[in-house]
């Protein structure tokens, strides 16, 4: 079997960085995270001091690299008898001393790093769904992660159109692919028809007393053979949470456009004829088009 070929690297200079900035870096060049260790001195908390590999080398990508931070010793909090043990020798404290040291930052990190959990760029990918909730704003599990983040970064902006035609239109086409047509003040059906042969339940519809000033109709540019059940009933949840809770809706499934292309009907011959009709024309409304959303292909 060959053995694998290992990518090299070169390590970068990461003295004078803080530890967070250091391990930024080294994970965009394709190092994994460093080993930390502390030590004390005059430079600023948390800064490195010291690294293995040194700058420069050309090493493999899976080394780990060796980071020497400054930070302050617990000792320093000690009773003044245990504290002079310290540092007149007595390692077995000190080392059990840091080690306590990096469990208090280990969760003072955590702590620091709340903030990053609600900005849908930063935030880690299992968290999206999350934060979703927190907004209110739905999300399809099956969209990519890119769409997700942008759509919870103006989640908030979507707020300001939330029950307008505008925003049910733009919420509508994130799921369907397709922006709706909606028709307001309006509704399929007129009301009963006389001598029409009907049978209750099978081929008849009856709707309580409607008011077309507070019902609208939405169109939707697919075949009903491309909506499945699921869909189907994600389509319904949607119009029911943001549409204005006095009104009545219908959805309709006109399925997509046609569109002629040029034609012409020639009558006579090519030299004494003359044409009728010649143009393009459109027997259908055509498909709607959406602002494309990171992810989307």
């Amino acid at each position: 079997m060959r053995e694998q070929i290992r990518r090299k690297l070169r390590v970068p200079d990461l003295a004078g960085l803080t530890v967070r900035n250091a391990g930024l870096l080294l994970e965009t060049m394709g190092f994994p995270q460093p080993e930390i260790r502390y030590e004390e001195s005059y430079e600023s908390p948390m800064t490195v001091i010291d690294q293995q590999p040194s700058k420069g080398q050309i090493v493999d990508s899976d080394i780990i690299p060796n980071l020497v931070v400054a930070q302050r010793s617990l000792a320093e909090y000690l009773p003044g008898i245990y504290r002079q043990s310290v540092y007149e020798g007595d390692y077995f404290l000190r080392d059990l001393l840091w080690v306590f040291r990096h469990l208090y930052d280990d969760i003072n990190t955590v702590i620091d790093e709340i903030p990053m959990l609600f900005q849908p760029y930063h935030t880690p990918p299992e968290f999206l769904n999350w934060l979703s909730s927190w907004l209110a704003f739905a999300l399809d599990e099956n969209w990519p992660e890119e769409k997700k983040r942008y759509l919870l970064r103006h989640a908030v902006d979507y707020y300001t159109i939330r029950g307008t035609v505008k925003g049910l239109k733009l919420y509508l086409s994130y799921f369907v692919g397709v922006e709706p047509e909606i028709v307001e003040n309006a509704w399929p059906f007129k009301g009963f028809q006389i001598g029409v042969h009907s049978t209750m339940d099978l081929d008849s519809i009856i709707f309580p007393p409607v008011n077309r000033a507070h019902c609208f109709i939405v169109d939707i540019a697919l075949e009903p053979s491309e909506v499945d059940d699921q869909l189907l009933i994600k389509i319904h949840d949607i119009i029911r949470s943001e549409k204005p809770a006095n009104t009545m809706y219908f959805l309709r499934l006109k399925g997509r456009k046609v569109q002629l292309s040029e034609f012409a009907l020639v009558v006579g011959d090519d030299d004494t004829g003359y044409v009728i009709g010649s143009g393009e024309e459109i027997v259908d409304a055509g498909e709607a088009e959406v602002d494309r959303i990171p992810g989307e292909e």
